[in-house]
């Protein structure tokens, strides 16, 4: 009778998992972090083999050959991941709900699982996708049961598919349990258990090691697995914990780095994070500060007061085993110790929780948490429902399956359409420097198996992008100009393949539908050779730069209190002269807070003969390097004085790289103008 029970609780569980997921795991897309995983498993069914032929950023390959087998089985979309994802989170769920059954009654352990089904909208975008953190949790929630069970040749088998997954949280989770194993104070064998364990888990890893080996990849594998992950945490600039001071105030620090700290559901949540930000409690208190600061702080509380309870009441095998499995996690919390890094660290630590207050006297210790879960299942369900409609837009390509935002939507729809109009089949795609679930999308591969550009990678990657981008003529590429900013921009990160881009390749189309919203741009190849004409020399105040995606002539942006005006002597040519040029703003800085309209002027001799304004932050189709041509048959065969300026209203923020002169030359015949020119986004 128990036993029927058992299974009923633990199906109930399971079926629970599932179903609060249908109603959302279709919503939403992760470009980078969703992206990334799924190109490189499309890499595998290339036939290409991961360190060798693709560059991987830190994981071990177990997600990705994983992710590519499914799917090989489900079908290549979006779709068929998520649901690989939807099972792996019902798997999680399911095995910590036995996990707190072998340490706390069943109304404990089944308020437990309903806390876990709480923490699945807030975990988000964890288990809304497929990552490489969400499986190697899975894997160890398994561990943890087996370990409870004194089942060490299983437990070490799902740590080193852990491993195999995400090598700090196997290798933390995993090494902490090998220690409870070795220390357990209530059981005998403990030694030859361990070694079970670590061999069980060698078995799991040493074959994917081997497989590298036979195939010459060890060695990039080694550097692209260990060497550089370390290398990076000694020097990353990302973000740590937020700082414990002030606490009852509002804290500058953690508010400038609040879309890192806040819940991601509540950022994605377009409406509910306005809501949240223009409020009295946001604006006028610190209550926002103090929550996230207890939510970012209390892990580390919780495992602390378990272990000195445990310890001052006599500490048993199950108490270690929870305390090895949370403490594994808290050292694996590497940084970016940001909210999504976060909520990985949580389910281990609100098992220990519960364990706590299961044991706790009193019936404060049952009613509050009760009244608690109750007002969290009922935030939680509405957060989902706010979900479910906020991302009503199905996306057309057939490897979607899934819905995106009405904002982003229509404009990735677009930007696909683009790339199936202008690239030849099969041809590839690459797209820069975070977006690579575009490459997916699209099914195009990128150049020199590289995904991603960001901070610390080596220099050798980015020469191999260029060599292949020249092998195979590559005529298109993808480049977002929404960045993370706390990763640096493209130049900063990869300098030698931005200049490259930016002297053979040109803005053809620029991708935005509204003012602060995402800015896509399709670079086109420069035809071979000079543009026409000769190149007009810098000057005091023309400074040659080479900015997105062309060389300009830069120069201080003044105003009407301030001009600045930019002398050019010039000899004209004698026959048909004519100056052709870009001008516009900076598309790096198109984003940035207006400060337009901008005008520019050209006089020749003191006479006015070219004016135009931009206004880029507030006028989409002014996102592009706009053609102009002057006629100088009146001035032909003279030496003549060329003023430039452009004004703004207002000084705006670093005027010295904003707006320029994109490629002036200087003519000698009837043409077309320069290259360098860009349609106008789409309305």
């Amino acid at each position: 009778m128990r036993d029927g029970r058992e299974a009923l609780s633990t199906l109930g569980v399971a079926l629970a998992a599932v179903a609060i997921q249908l109603p959302i795991y279709d919503r939403h897309l992760a470009l980078l972090d969703e992206g990334y995983l799924l190109a490189l498993a499309e890499e595998i069914a290339r036939g290409k083999l991961l360190y060798r032929d693709v560059y991987v950023d830190n994981p071990f390959p177990g997600a990705f050959y994983l992710v590519s087998a499914w799917l090989r089985v489900a079908g290549t979309s979006i779709w068929a991941s998520r649901l690989l994802a939807v099972g792996a989170f019902a798997v999680f769920t399911t095995l910590l709900f036995r996990a707190a059954r072998a340490v706390m009654p069943r109304a404990w352990a089944l308020g437990f699982a309903g806390l876990l089904l709480c923490y699945r909208i807030w975990a988000f975008p964890h288990w809304q996708i497929v990552s490489y953190s969400s499986l190697s949790a899975t894997f160890l929630a398994g561990a943890v049961v087996l370990v409870l069970g004194a089942h060490a040749l299983g437990a070490g088998a799902c740590v080193g598919a852990a491993v195999l997954c995400k090598q700090d949280y196997g290798l933390g989770v995993g090494a902490a349990l090998g220690l409870a194993i070795l220390l357990a104070p209530e059981r005998t064998g403990k030694v030859r258990r361990a070694l079970a364990f670590a061999g069980s888990a060698a078995l799991v890893v040493a074959p994917a090691l081997l497989y590298f080996a036979a195939h010459g990849a060890l060695r990039p594998f080694f550097d692209q697995t260990v060497v550089r992950p370390l290398r990076a945490a000694a020097t990353s600039r990302y973000l740590g914990l937020p700082p414990l001071l002030p606490l009852l105030h509002q804290d500058a620090a953690l508010r400038a780095g609040i879309g890192s700290y806040f819940p991601a559901v509540l950022l994605t949540l377009a409406e509910r994070w306005s809501a949240i930000h223009s409020g009295w409690l946001y604006r006028e208190t610190a209550v926002w500060d103090v929550v996230l600061k207890l939510l970012f702080y209390a892990p580390f509380l919780v495992w602390a007061a378990a272990a000195l309870r445990w310890a001052r009441g006599g500490l048993r095998d199950r108490h270690l085993v929870l305390l090895a499995y949370a403490g594994g996690f808290l050292l694996a919390f590497n940084r970016p110790r940001d909210w999504v890094h976060l909520m990985m660290v949580y389910p281990p630590v609100l098992l220990v929780g519960t364990t706590l207050l299961a044991a706790a006297p009193g019936r404060a210790a049952r009613v509050l948490p009760s009244a608690a879960l109750g007002l969290l299942a009922l935030l939680s369900a509405e957060l989902g429902r706010e979900l479910r409609h906020a991302f009503d837009w199905p996306l057309a390509s057939p490897r979607a399956g899934v819905l995106a935002d009405a904002h982003n939507g229509p404009l990735l729809d677009e930007l696909l359409a683009y790339i199936d109009a202008h690239a030849p089949p099969g041809a590839p795609v690459p797209v820069y420097p975070l977006q690579p679930m575009l490459e997916f999308l699209a099914g195009r591969e990128g150049a020199g198996g590289v995904h991603v550009i960001w901070p610390g990678q080596d220099p050798a990657r980015h020469e191999r992008i260029i060599a292949d981008l020249e092998a195979r003529d590559v005529r298109l590429v993808i480049y977002s100009f929404s960045h993370y900013a706390s990763l640096g921009s493209f130049r900063e990160n990869a300098p030698r393949l931005f200049e490259y881009l930016a002297r053979h390749y040109a803005i053809e189309r620029v991708f935005a539908h509204e003012p602060f919203g995402p800015l896509w741009c399709a670079l086109g190849r420069r035809p071979q050779g000079p543009p026409p004409g000769t190149a007009l020399p810098g000057s005091d105040g023309l400074v040659p730069a080479l900015w997105s995606f062309t060389p300009v002539l830069a120069e201080r942006v003044g105003t009407p209190d301030a001009p600045v005006v930019a002398h050019l002597p010039l000899d004209v040519p004698p026959e048909q002269p004519r100056l052709d040029f870009a001008y516009g703003i900076d598309p790096e800085r198109w984003l940035e807070a207006p400060s337009g309209p901008f005008t520019f002027t050209v006089t020749v001799d003191g006479a006015l003969v070219f004016r135009a304004s931009v206004d880029p932050q507030r006028r989409l189709e002014d996102r592009a390097w706009r053609p102009a041509s002057i006629d100088l048959a009146a001035h032909a065969g003279q030496r003549v004085t060329l003023a430039f300026a452009i004004a703004a209203a207002s000084a705006p923020p670093r005027p010295d790289d904003l707006a320029g002169w994109a490629e002036p030359r200087l003519s000698a015949s009837a043409g077309t103008p320069p290259p360098t020119a860009a349609p106008a986004p789409s309305p």
